[in-house]
């Protein structure tokens, strides 16, 4: 499933794009240099969506490219939609489950997930359901490697996310199978 147009991000200039990646030149630079770099940071967050702290240019090439270090920078923040229906989170799901939007979407949409589902700590859920649920015995053999047949399908990722958040979007399906109970929420464990 493709996102649907109405949740596409907005596609940034090549002239913004050359001007943000100069710019991420020159702030690593005078960071390295031992410099506050405090003047181009201003000029970054002139165009930047989110704050960026220094130390993000220092390290952020140990895991993403340069282009994805600054197509983040200049994705919009995520926020709640109380317009969301069934079908579009699943298709924001599916798309984010099969890496079917460039890397530095992802980043977007995973927040844009956790924004819609609330305390439903998406990331965790998609990615390492053993932590989620709090019991490695439910997905993995005592080896360690994951179990067969254990994973979640996205209908039930998306159950899961809405009983956790306390939101049913409209169209959602009736009758999805949650095969393990919902955890309680981090403030409701006792120690």
């Amino acid at each position: 499933m493709a996102i649907p147009e109405r949740l596409k991000l907005q596609t940034v200039t090549k002239q913004l794009l050359d001007d943000m990646f100069a710019l991420c030149d020159l702030i690593e630079r005078e960071l390295e240099s031992g410099e506050t770099a405090e003047v181009l940071l201003k000029r970054w967050h002139v165009h930047a969506r989110r704050r960026c702290d220094p130390f993000e240019f220092k390290t952020y090439w140990t895991a993403i490219s340069k282009e994805t270090f600054v197509l983040n920078a200049l994705n919009p923040e995520p926020r709640f939609d109380n317009d969301v229906v069934y079908a579009e989170a699943l298709a924001v799901l599916d798309a984010v489950g099969n890496a079917a939007v460039p890397e530095s979407e992802i980043q977007y949409y995973l927040f844009w997930l956790e924004a819609q589902f609330p305390n439903s700590n998406m990331s965790n859920l998609i990615y390492w359901p053993d932590e989620w649920f709090g019991d490695a015995s439910l997905f993995r053999e005592a080896s360690g490697a994951f179990k067969l047949g254990s994973s979640l399908s996205n209908d039930q990722i998306l159950g899961y996310a809405m009983a956790k958040a306390g939101r049913k979007l409209s169209g959602a399906p009736n009758g999805v199978v949650l095969p393990f109970p919902i955890p309680p929420s981090e403030g409701s464990k006792s120690s």
